[in-house]
């Protein structure tokens, strides 16, 4: 009875650690590590593993049968008697096992998704092929004439044929809970991948882990106590921890520490705490029963996790089929019912063999259930309620930006936005220069606020030593504001000059009403300011009215050029804590991350454009973008310095500013809506793509949306929301359909452009091998035009495009001056970077109708090209109201008083006081 109870407790500690680590390692830190990690985990469990040896009186089932020595003599459940050589080769197997492991993971996007789902059944063919239980002989006679049924059940729970039978079916149905996953965009390259020998390399590692578990067991089982058993455990466990260290000390000692911090040190201890955990109570669990009992039982818990997961998308763009989580499910819980008969099994863990098939046929009825009454069409395709909402939000965005029609009502308004605080001095001079300007925006400059907001926690000096900091850097203009006149620093570069030049010409039409200033302008492209978000917090709420002596350091700290993993890293420092970014990796580029999507998302569509700029809830986004993984060239300051740049992701804490390189008055376009192409256009210069790297080849927002269009092969599918019946009758669907249909059935001229001449660098030559290169077609002008970032900023040529009678279609995720006036699918057809809903989106505008077949069915969705002109005429109209050059000027106006008064050592009393 007490090795029962025991047998019990130790199954109940091994589900929970390992539903535990199922629900938690998704996001943890560890995998930034994978090597260091790998130590750590395996050093923290062999070192519990001796301390509970210890105290192994006290454990479950410690005087339980496998104690007696004369059990363990008699006992016909024992394995073949281990050999010496045995543990020094658990050892070597594990290390060798890791090595697989850590090359799998470097290229995971060319790995198989759900192939350890077949551990279970490569244990059962060990079983099958290598073992027989001893034969029990009877003294009892052979009873001639038997129940038929009898026989049957007999055969049936006696059956080693059943048992692979069951275990083969548990896998498979695993196996489909672990492909089920939509994949990312993050591709595997054909050109220089080697996407066999990672399959390959899965495989192997899948018959590594069946040895290791097999050799444990033989080894452990013929240990005569509990004590000796987790003293044998704990020591191969350290020694193997050691061993994974030569190889990554031989090969890359320098990065061994890299990602080290409190978030990563907690996260080793506790999950090392939960690894230990698992590992114990799976050994003990081995030797009471077989390796096959928690191995079946973990791949079961997985299963049924994913299949209810899927269940409950069912309908959705991450699961068009009812019929899929159905089939996982019944295949799973058949494969474990067969299972646990054929093993002779009367329990599981501390459930009845009966009561757990009525749990699984229960649970399989609610499921048939659940996926019949849920809907899976759309009587209303969900672009047409964005569109809607989002034109109500930007009339009501433009009445919240554009109360004070009187000076009185602006101050009024000014207070009521700023907490309380008085607008800056020469208040009034600004609104009268917004009024005679024609600004449709007079109440609404959030990002103003937001940007000088944390300057208000430092001290007036300390501001202007960061700018005085800065005036010794490089790639630095400083402009100069004194008694009405403007002049800058002169640089070197011409390029540079001109834009400092069209700074000056906007700021002299106001000067005479600024504060005697100096300021700093980022010259590079890339924003600079990257602070930790507890400083920035703690400037932020002082600046709203918690005052405070904070200083700045004296050494400002800087770091440059900075490694994209550890560009990563910092970026996520940025975030709050408990945030998905800030808490660990998104190591999983292989898989879509609908985690990170669905904050910002309305099914398949993005909804919320200023969350999805926030990369603090999207961690996958810092393998996706070329910001993220190309190194950080120029110095990165990482303490609130007062900088200006002309665009930053979320993250940064640089003050934005029009540049007047982004004006548009010399693109104008003359053609309407209706003479253009219907087509999606895009031509990316290869010249302008960075130096190739593995994370940028497979990341880069360009590269990823090339490959898609182009390089698709005829097992990739991508989720389309697709036209059911015409008319009164027309329904939506989701339906996974061949990326390659896709792309033929929708007018996309997604290219990357090259030389005439041809290539003359590796890069370029690289680029045409992988993608092809096409010539730039300057004649073709298409309906939509896709907006991709550069590797360092926002396109280039968004105002213009914004102008032009075309629909612009935006990727971005980065903040210049004007985001906050742009409202998506008013303005713009937004577009997630991850694209996982190009396709829809635009068979929504350009329609279906008469351009092929999908799925084998005939398309005859008519497109809505009365949304997508009307789209166009509102982007074009806005930006000639609201992103004009003077537009530019009110807006640069308005972020130079605030600046004024908040270097001020006066700053306190720098008020506009209205008279009476």
């Amino acid at each position: 009875m007490a090795s029962g109870s025991g047998t019990r407790l130790t199954g109940v500690w091994f589900l929970a650690s390992f539903v535990w680590l199922l629900c938690t390692l998704q996001r943890h830190t560890l995998f930034s590590q994978p090597r260091l990690s790998s130590f750590l985990l395996l050093l923290i469990s062999g070192s519990l593993a001796l301390v509970v040896s210890i105290f192994s009186k006290w454990l479950p089932g410690s005087h339980g049968r496998f104690d007696s020595d004369a059990v363990l003599k008699a006992s016909s459940s024992l394995p073949p008697r281990p050999r010496r050589f045995y543990v020094p080769c658990v050892i070597i197997l594990i290390v060798f096992r890791l090595e697989l492991y850590y090359r799998v993971v470097h290229d995971f996007q060319c790995s198989t998704a759900g192939i350890e789902a077949f551990l279970p059944l490569s244990l059962t063919a060990y079983r099958f092929f290598s073992y027989r239980a001893p034969q029990v002989e009877s003294d009892e006679p052979e009873e001639m004439w038997g129940n038929l049924m009898e026989d049957i059940v007999a055969w049936f729970t006696a059956s080693p044929f059943m048992l692979l039978f069951g275990a083969a079916l548990l896998s498979y149905g695993a196996f489909l809970a672990g492909s089920s996953t939509m994949r990312s965009t993050y591709f595997c390259s054909s050109l220089v991948d080697q996407g066999a020998i990672v399959v390959l390399a899965q495989l192997v590692g899948l018959l590594m882990e069946t040895t290791i578990i097999i050799l444990l067991w033989r080894v452990l089982s013929w240990a005569r106590t509990t004590k000796s058993r987790l003293r044998i455990l704990g020591d191969i466990l350290i020694i193997s921890s050691f061993a994974t260290c030569i190889p990554s000390v031989m090969s890359q000692p320098s990065r061994l520490l890299d990602g080290v911090n409190p978030i990563y040190i907690f996260d080793t201890l506790s999950t090392g705490m939960i690894v230990a955990v698992l590992v114990i109570s799976t050994s003990l669990m081995i030797c009471d029963t077989s390796p096959l009992e928690p191995v079946t039982i973990a791949t079961l818990v997985y299963s049924i996790f994913s299949g209810v997961g899927n269940l409950l998308l069912v309908g959705t763009y991450q699961q068009t089929s009812a019929a899929q989580p159905l089939a996982m499910l019944g295949t799973t819980s058949l494969g474990f019912i067969i299972f646990i008969y054929a093993n002779n099994m009367r329990s599981v863990i501390f459930i009845r063999r009966v009561l757990l098939l009525l749990l699984l046929l229960s649970i399989l009825i609610s499921s048939a259930i659940y996926t019949s009454i849920t809907p899976k069409v759309f009587t209303r395709h969900p672009v047409d309620d964005l569109v809607y909402k989002n034109r109500i939000e930007a009339d009501r965005w433009l009445r919240h930006a554009t109360v004070s029609t009187t000076l009185k009502l602006a101050v009024k308004e000014y207070e009521e936005r700023h907490h309380g605080r008085k607008p800056p001095r020469n208040f009034e001079k600004w609104f009268e220069f917004a009024r005679q300007r024609k600004s449709v925006v007079i109440d609404k400059f959030d990002q103003i606020e937001k940007d000088v907001s944390p300057f208000w926690g430092l001290q007036p000096q300390k501001i202007r030593d960061g700018l005085d900091f800065l005036k010794s850097q490089s790639n630095i203009g400083i402009i100069s504001i004194a008694n009405g006149k403007v002049s800058h620093n002169n640089p070197a570069d011409p390029s540079q000059q001109r834009t400092l030049d069209g700074i000056i010409t906007l700021i002299s039409s106001f000067a005479e009403h600024l504060p005697a200033m100096d300021i700093a302008i980022n010259m590079q492209e890339r924003p600079r300011v990257l602070v930790p978000w507890n400083s920035i917090k703690s400037d932020t709420s002082t600046g709203r009215g918690i005052r405070t002596n904070k200083q700045m350091s004296p050494a400002h700290q800087t770091q440059s050029p900075i490694a994209a993993h550890r560009f990563q890293h910092l970026e996520a420092l940025a975030c709050p804590p408990g945030s998905p970014s800030r808490s660990g990796e998104n190591w999983d580029v292989r898989d879509f991350c609908a985690s990170c999507t669905s904050p910002h998302s309305k099914e398949q569509f993005l909804d919320d454009w200023q969350m999805a700029l926030d990369p603090c809830h999207q961690p996958d986004l810092f393998h996706l973008h070329e910001f993220y993984t190309t190194p950080h060239r120029f110095d990165l300051y990482q303490e609130l310095i007062p900088l200006f740049s002309g665009s930053k992701t979320a993250g940064f804490s640089d003050l934005l500013i029009p540049l007047p390189r982004s004006e548009p008055d010399e693109y104008y376009d003359s053609r309407t809506f209706d003479q253009k192409q219907d087509l999606v256009l895009w031509q990316g210069d290869a010249k302008d793509v960075p130096m190739v790297t593995h994370e940028l080849l497979h990341g880069s927002h360009r590269l990823r949306l090339v490959h898609l269009v182009q390089n698709a092969k005829a097992t990739d599918k991508i989720p389309m929301l697709l036209g059911i019946g015409a008319g009164k009758n027309s329904r939506f669907r989701y339906e996974h359909v061949p990326v390659t249909e896709g792309n033929s059935i929708l007018p996309l001229q997604i290219t990357l452009t090259g030389p005439p001449e041809g290539c003359k660098d590796v890069n370029c030559e690289f680029l045409r091998r992988e993608f092809g290169l096409k010539l730039l077609n300057t004649e073709v002008e298409g309906r939509y035009v896709m907006l991709l970032d550069t590797s360092d900023g926002p396109p280039p040529d968004l105002l213009p495009v914004l102008r032009s009678n075309s629909v612009p279609v935006l990727s971005s995720i980065f903040h210049q001056w004007f985001t906050e006036r742009l409202m998506p699918w008013v303005h713009f057809i937004p577009i997630d970077t991850r694209y996982h809903a190009l396709h829809s989106t635009m068979s929504y505008f350009i329609g279906l109708d008469g351009r092929g077949t999908l799925n084998g069915r005939k398309q005859i969705t008519p497109g809505r090209t009365e949304d997508a002109r009307w789209i166009a005429q509102q982007g074009r109209k806005w930006a000639e109201k609201a992103i004009r050059r003077e537009d530019m000027e009110v807006y640069l106006f308005r972020l130079l008083l605030e600046w004024g008064r908040v270097i001020d050592d006066d700053r306190d009393n720098m008020n506009f006081i209205l008279k009476g």
